[in-house]
């Protein structure tokens, strides 16, 4: 082979080298404008989703506005609607007055001024029993919302609830409260264990508002142990706080709640052995 042949060998060697780069370069360029506009395409995706997760975390924060505005239409259109339950009983009830008052004063009424009951309505035995059978939405105002009277109004809800928190004497005669029987009522009044102090304050409104329907005596189950303080109720009595039988009257109005003959004044209570 001569020097030209291997010259020309060397050249078409090349050539073809430079062909196949040529060409892988070409491919490659090719892979890079489809990688390119694959990308583009990935982007416009990307922000298309993106604007459609804006357009639905907006719908999302849009409905979640209305529910709180239908849950708070709901809970004014329930309290307005109670309200107006009230203000109609109210009407109700000073009409009864009104009816009760002109047919004692037709017969000569002895007690002028004095609030009248209907006749077929018996008068309460102590506060407790006064309040017990009044309509509670009432009762509450006066207790927890106009004279922050809370543990009153607790006490009241401990004595009511008797059913559920008292202890049942075995011969069916009385049921009583100790201070672990209110510890237990509070706690499922108020939603928590109460503090000691709560639980004497309403111990105390419990005796102030029973009268001589709720007496404290003492309790001592065996020489061993120690005696306790009880509130004790006859069953009758305890019977008669569940009556309503004030709810179709109106008598918790300023200066007729106290008035002689509708709340009977608090007797001191007896201390006896249970």
């Amino acid at each position: 082979m001569t020097t030209e042949d291997t010259t020309t060998d060397s050249d078409d060697a090349q050539s073809t080298t430079i062909q196949t780069l040529t060409n892988e370069l070409q491919e490659l360029r090719t892979r890079v404008e489809s990688l390119e506009t694959e990308n583009q395409s990935l982007k416009r995706q990307v922000e298309t989703q993106s604007e459609r997760i804006d357009d639905l975390e907006e719908r999302i924060d849009k409905s979640d506005q209305t529910r709180k505005d239908l849950a708070k239409n709901t809970t004014q259109a329930k309290s307005e609607a109670e309200e107006a339950k009230e203000i109609a009983r109210s009407a109700n009830a000073k009409a009864c007055q009104v009816e009760a008052t002109l047919e004692e004063d037709t017969v000569g009424n002895e007690n002028e001024g004095t609030p009248q009951l209907p006749g077929d309505v018996e008068p309460s035995t102590s506060p407790l029993d006064f309040f017990a059978n009044c309509r509670q939405y009432k009762v509450k105002q006066r207790f927890g919302d106009e004279r922050n009277e809370q543990n009153t109004y607790r006490a009241l809800l401990v004595v009511t609830r008797w059913e559920e928190f008292a202890t049942k004497r075995t011969t069916g005669d009385d049921v009583f409260f100790t201070r672990d029987d209110v510890r237990q009522a509070l706690t499922a009044i108020m939603g928590e264990q109460p503090h000691g102090t709560t639980i004497t304050r309403v111990w105390e409104s419990m005796k102030r508002l029973g009268g001589s329907d709720l007496e404290e005596r003492t309790r001592q189950v065996s020489p061993k142990q120690p005696a306790k303080q009880i509130l004790a109720m006859d069953l009758e009595t305890a019977t008669g706080l569940l009556e309503d039988r004030y709810c179709h009257l109106d008598l918790l109005e300023e200066s007729t709640a106290s008035a002689g003959g509708v709340t009977p004044v608090v007797t001191q209570p007896t201390v006896g052995t249970a």
